[in-house]
């Protein structure tokens, strides 16, 4: 019984050890050109360019994980993260482009 309740704990604790480095706070310098973000296309392209930047920092911040705990926590980190720099864009253009990339 006590084998069967550690080989649970265990499994949840290596199962979940992605999320909880997922949601590790830190922060990042995004390269941004507000002048792009007027037009639709612009802000895009802006949407784009951010986003493979936090795409490499997340990857960066979980290497520590094995492959298949690393994509799951990199998608988690890129998620919170994209919303977040959504939010401290505050644009309506890039909002959109966030939308449309769901």
């Amino acid at each position: 019984m006590i084998r069967t309740i550690t080989a649970i704990a265990i499994a949840a604790a290596a199962i979940s050890a992605p999320a909880y480095a997922a949601s590790d706070e830190f922060t990042m310098e995004i390269d941004l050109n507000r002048a792009q973000l007027e037009t639709t296309e612009g802000a895009k392209a802006e949407f784009d360019k951010v986003s493979e930047q936090v795409a490499e920092e997340c990857a960066a911040k979980q290497s520590v994980f094995n492959l298949g705990q690393k994509r799951y926590a990199s998608m988690l980190c890129e998620q919170n993260m994209m919303k977040k720099v959504v939010a401290y864009v505050d644009n309506e253009n890039f909002t959109e482009a966030y939308r449309e990339s769901k």
